[in-house]
This record gives structure tokens, sequence and C-alpha cells, in this order.
């Protein structure tokens, strides 16, 4: 079977927090309790688009890496010389790509795609419960 995103999540409480998804979940601002949904080995939700985010953000992880599995392409800086950007004016800024956005995008989108197909399939499991 293929690593999920829950799996890499599970990889990151294991590596960063040894193990402790309360000091995890704390981490980035959620209830220790909401982790188990998470992380548990029988029901495992999709994380929602506002928790991949302070992931990303709050733990400085690659985006790409939490969401597919596959590293970021490194992107090599060139300069001639002792030349450094900062030399001018003292600010060192990145700029993302359009094409870097709208890969981000994508796989955000195709996130929440999939997290609706898990809701969808869930309201008709308690339909069916229902009907028993």
């Amino acid at each position: 079977m293929a690593e999920t995103i829950n799996d890499r999540i599970e990889m990151l409480v294991n590596e960063r927090f040894d193990g402790n998804k309360a000091a995890f979940a704390k981490s980035i601002g959620l209830p220790p309790t909401g982790m188990s949904s998470y992380l548990s080995k029988q029901r495992r939700s999709k994380p929602s688009v506002d928790m991949v985010t302070k992931i990303v953000v709050t733990l400085d992880v690659d985006a790409r890496w939490l969401l597919t599995g596959e590293e970021s392409p490194k992107k090599e800086v060139h300069t001639e010389g002792d030349y450094s950007p900062a030399s001018d004016s003292g600010d060192v800024s990145v700029v993302v790509g359009d094409a870097v956005l709208a890969e981000r995008v994508k796989l955000l989108q195709q996130l929440i795609e999939e997290k609706d197909e898990r809701i969808a399939e869930l309201k008709e499991r308690i339909e069916e419960l229902k009907g028993k």
C-alpha cells in the first residue's frame, strides 16, 4: 500500500516529537484529542487544508513532500563574482513562480477532492446504517 499523507504526518510526530502526538498537536495549534482521527490505524481522516498549512508553516515542512511524498526540486542560485542580492538593498527575498504556485494549488485541490469523496462515502454509510 502506498504511503499516505497520514503516514507522513505520523513520521513527523515520531521524528520531531518522539512519538508524542499531544506535543505535535499543540505545536500546530490543534487540540491533542483531534489527532486520533488522523493517526489512528483504524480510521484515518484526511487532514484539512488548514491543518496542512499549519504543519507546513509552523514546522517548516516541504509542502510537496507532505502532500505527495515527493521532495520539491532544489533551486540553485548562481552569482558571479562576490555579488550578493542582499548587498544592494539588504533585502533577501524569494520569488515563487506561477508554475510552483499552480502546482501547489493543484495538489491542494486533489487533497480536497479526496476529502470530499471520503465525506460522501461516510454519508452513504450513515444512511445505510440508519436504514437497518
